[in-house]
């Protein structure tokens, strides 16, 4: 009996060794957790920027303080993507190796959205809808864009 349960117990061994061996260092675990965090709240705040502008007549109370935090958050968006963060860390994360091997188009594609973050923030400031609404899509256009280069499908 003893013979046998030899082999088992050196697999389980071995395998929480491999398993410790791809585990996730803190730097990247926060990492990941940090950039998901971020991107659910931009996410959120366009959802309703996107749906006050499509009344025609967006709420200017409600959308300038989202359009602020959307800007202030993609001007830190490259620190949420360290060395080491992506899917070999073995965190789940929906970002490419493409980000990591393209950092310079990476960093074009932030330059993008940043620009747009900021030019929303500005037609917000001038009260017309048509320049929202222009702003709005331009930066809608920079986020599909950095996401079908970057950023896994769901």
């Amino acid at each position: 009996m003893m013979r046998s349960c030899w082999p088992i117990a050196l697999m389980a061994i071995a395998g929480t060794g491999l398993a410790a061996a791809h585990a996730a260092s803190p730097a990247a675990t926060a990492a990941v957790k940090a950039r998901k965090a971020n991107y659910k709240e931009i996410g959120g705040a366009f959802k309703t920027i996107n749906d006050e502008v499509k009344t025609g007549n967006p709420d200017l109370a409600t959308i300038r303080p989202l359009a602020r935090d959307i800007a202030t958050r993609a001007a830190g968006q490259l620190k949420w993507f360290p060395k080491g963060s992506g899917p070999e860390s073995g965190e789940k994360t929906r970002a490419k190796p493409a980000i990591w091997s393209d950092m310079a188009g990476f960093n074009s594609a932030h330059a993008a959205f940043l620009t747009a973050a900021n030019g929303l923030n500005t037609a917000i400031a001038s009260g017309n809808p048509a320049h929202i609404a222009q702003a709005q899509k331009t930066l809608g256009g920079t986020c599909k864009t950095c996401h079908d280069r970057y950023r896994e499908a769901d």
